[in-house]
This record gives structure tokens, C-alpha cells and sequence, in this order.
């Protein structure tokens, strides 16, 4: 699988992470998928998110109907990328490519994970 992301895109995930701090931040990805590609172009902040030290989320119930979203990020304030059991839940449900950002938030702190919880490269784009 091939995963691209835009430089805007990456950098505004990254933003975000900082200025939660030191609450996690979620956001969603969109942008297109096609035959084992997935592009993302944007982040999208949902409506009614919670967040704390320790989890981040938002409800499905509240968003809007909309086409275009492949995946997710959220960044982990205690400085590993590695994704928890709940992580992996909201993974399969939500499919596509999934960010963690570890503090403190760099490019080098970011990894990538498909909806199985299996850990891809992604290379960053104009």
C-alpha cells in the first residue's frame, strides 16, 4: 500500500498535536483512495471532540454526511507512537490509514498504520 500525505496536511496534524499539549488531538484525514494508494489532502477537525491526557475522540453521530475520509490521527502526549488496544479498535472501525504523532511532534515522531494495525511507510508531498 502506498500512503501519501500533503506537506500542508502533515504540518497542520503536527500543529495540532502541538497545541493541544498536553491533551492528545484527533483529527480526520481526507483525500482519495484508489487501487492501493490512499492520498491524503487535508485534516478535518470533527465536531464535539473530547480530549484529555489519556484519550482523544469524537462521535460518529455528530458528523456530518461526507465523502473523502481516509483515516485518522491523534497524537500520544507520553512520547510513544505505538498504538494501544483502543487505538487499534478505532483503526478497524474507521479503515484506511491511521497517524500517531509521539511528543514532541516531530516528522521523526510520527508513524502509520493501516485499519489492521499493521505499521506502513508514508512519504510526505508537495
Amino acid at each position: 500500500m502506498e500512503i501519501q500525505i500533503r506537506k500542508l496536511a502533515f504540518e497542520s496534524m503536527l500543529a495540532g498535536a502541538r497545541a493541544a499539549h498536553p491533551n492528545e488531538f484527533v483529527c480526520l484525514l481526507t483525500g482519495s483512495r484508489e487501487k492501493g494508494k490512499v492520498t491524503v489532502e487535508d485534516t478535518l477537525i470533527p465536531p464535539g471532540i473530547m480530549v484529555s491526557r489519556t484519550m482523544s475522540s469524537f462521535s460518529d453521530w455528530m458528523m456530518p454526511v461526507m465523502e473523502g475520509v481516509v483515516g485518522t490521527f491523534h497524537s500520544h502526549p507520553g512520547g510513544s507512537a505505538r498504538p494501544s488496544r483502543q487505538d487499534l479498535r478505532l483503526f478497524s472501525n474507521k479503515g484506511g490509514v491511521n497517524f500517531i504523532a509521539a511528543e514532541p511532534f516531530r516528522a521523526i515522531d510520527v508513524a502509520a498504520f493501516l485499519g489492521s494495525g499493521e505499521r506502513v511507510k508514508f512519504e510526505v508531498v508537495e
